[in-house]
């Protein structure tokens, strides 16, 4: 009995060490990658094609027409971390049959309109490309994202 219970207590200090240095081993894991800049999205540089003019900020609407669950979110965070947009809201869009990524330009008299065209690989005659301004005034541009979404998710990266 006496060397069953040495077993046992040997054996859960041996458990006891293994975890506290796989935790420890973790923390600094995590250190390392919270005090690393090029890890952090956030941090690196935006292109700057989306900064006021003449005080217009590109307000962007982003719509899952794909059924894919997170694209909507993916699509933004991309749009938003990478490219400084401002992102009113994220939402599913009315039906999930899109089959190509479509641009609704609510508003038209914002210049910057044409930079986000052009980062898409778009421009204002494509047959993907509409004209709504019935649409809500708080957003610029609607995108309504097709099953064609992985030609977009890695935009330019």
């Amino acid at each position: 009995m006496k060397y069953f219970l040495d077993f046992i207590i040997i054996t859960l200090s041996f458990i006891i060490i293994v975890f506290g240095w796989s935790l420890s081993k973790n923390l600094l894991n995590k250190e390392a990658l919270t005090s690393n800049p090029s890890s952090n999205i956030e941090s690196m540089p935006k292109i700057k094609l989306f900064e006021n003019y003449d005080n217009q900020t590109l307000k962007v609407a982003i719509l899952n027409g794909c059924g894919i669950s997170g694209v909507g979110n993916q699509f933004s965070e991309l749009l938003n971390n990478k490219y400084g947009l401002v992102i009113v809201r994220t939402e599913n869009a009315n039906n999930f049959d899109y089959e190509t990524t479509k641009v609704v330009i609510i508003n038209d008299s914002n210049p910057n309109i044409e930079n986000l065209l052009t980062i898409l690989g778009m421009n204002m005659n494509d047959e993907d490309v509409e004209f709504n301004s019935s649409y809500s005034p708080e957003e610029d541009i609607q995108i309504i994202i097709g099953k064609d979404y992985l030609d977009f998710l890695n935009l330019n990266s």
